[in-house]
């Protein structure tokens, strides 16, 4: 479990009188109260349903289920590893999608924190792309057309309730018209993981100049965490989207991200059943104060859900 997690849970049990108890090295945690008794494991509080788990986990079938429903999100192609999957009747073992010469988004279907996504435009990158993937045992990945994003919001959804939302800003340095793109990343953005490719990293950006530097809404990878009230154009736009998004998926603990276009049209992402906060409570001001809000309606609804009897052990 992440340290600053752990340390969230910590509090609010002493907090709320539920002590803690871990087995296995750690990566169980008992939390009791009374006769009732929760499981944490590797800090996945577990208030989601298997089949929900699995369907948030399986990028083409959320597509297509989202669909179904009527819910705005990108049109997904998908191209199974036929090495992995012979067995299987049926499915779409062909290249078409991508052979052509515009941007796409190439992407595991069952990726996680923008890892096993990439970006390519060229016919014969992309083709290779998928090549290297299947070689690492990669059973299926999923096609998009790229699209210009100004921001990705990320819902909270618990219990049938949007508890918290905030949007991600692209990773970008302001120049000083003395440093280059790299050492601006280095001082401002030392956990970017992947620039923009071809960027060049030595050019001294003009005094005052934004400069994108990452093309991924992630913040484990450079993005910027925004703050987001009513006021804002999208907050019941997205809010909706979110909520549908979640009862449709049987989800009962998510983050639901929704990317909003240069074309100012709003589309679903992706559902995510393991909720990670770790970095935004870093990134932004009371982060730490927001995440332990957000853990503790948690907490709260695992013991909410059984009787507690405090006078039994």
């Amino acid at each position: 479990m992440n340290s600053v997690k752990r340390k969230m849970i910590e509090e609010i049990c002493q907090e709320k009188g539920i002590t803690i108890t871990d087995i296995s090295y750690g990566w169980i945690a008992l939390l009791k109260k009374g006769n009732v008794e929760k499981k944490l494991s590797n800090g996945n509080f577990y208030l989601n349903s298997r089949i929900s788990v699995e369907l948030a986990k399986d990028k083409y079938s959320t597509f297509e289920l989202l669909k179904y429903h009527q819910i705005p999100i990108f049109e997904h192609q998908v191209i199974f590893n036929e090495g992995m999957m012979k067995e299987v009747e049926g499915i779409n073992r062909n290249y078409e999608c991508l052979k052509n010469n515009k941007k796409q988004v190439i992407k595991a279907n069952q990726s996680l924190q923008g890892k096993e996504v990439y970006v390519y435009e060229k016919e014969e990158e992309k083709l290779q792309c998928v090549k290297e993937m299947f070689e690492r045992k990669i059973e299926a990945v999923v096609v998009t057309d790229y699209r210009e994003i100004e921001y990705e919001y990320r819902a909270i959804f618990l219990d049938g309730e949007i508890i918290y939302l905030y949007k991600k800003q692209k990773p970008y340095v302001i120049g000083d018209g003395k440093k280059t793109i790299n050492v601006l990343i280095e001082e401002k953005l030392s956990y970017l993981q992947e620039p923009i490719p071809n960027l060049d990293l030595e050019r001294v950006p003009k005094k005052d100049e934004k400069v994108l530097v990452g093309w991924k809404h992630n913040l484990s990878n450079g993005a910027i965490p925004v703050l987001v009230n009513e006021e804002d154009v999208y907050y019941e736009e997205v809010k909706e989207i979110a909520l549908k998004t979640g009862k449709v998926l049987g989800l009962s603990f998510a983050s639901i991200d929704i990317s909003v276009t240069d074309e100012k049209k709003a589309y679903v992402m992706e559902a995510n059943s393991n909720v990670c906060i770790y970095k935004f409570c870093e990134l932004m001001p009371e982060g730490y104060e927001i995440g332990k809000r957000i853990y503790e309606k948690v907490i709260d609804k695992m013991f909410k859900e059984e009787k507690v009897d405090e006078n039994r052990d």
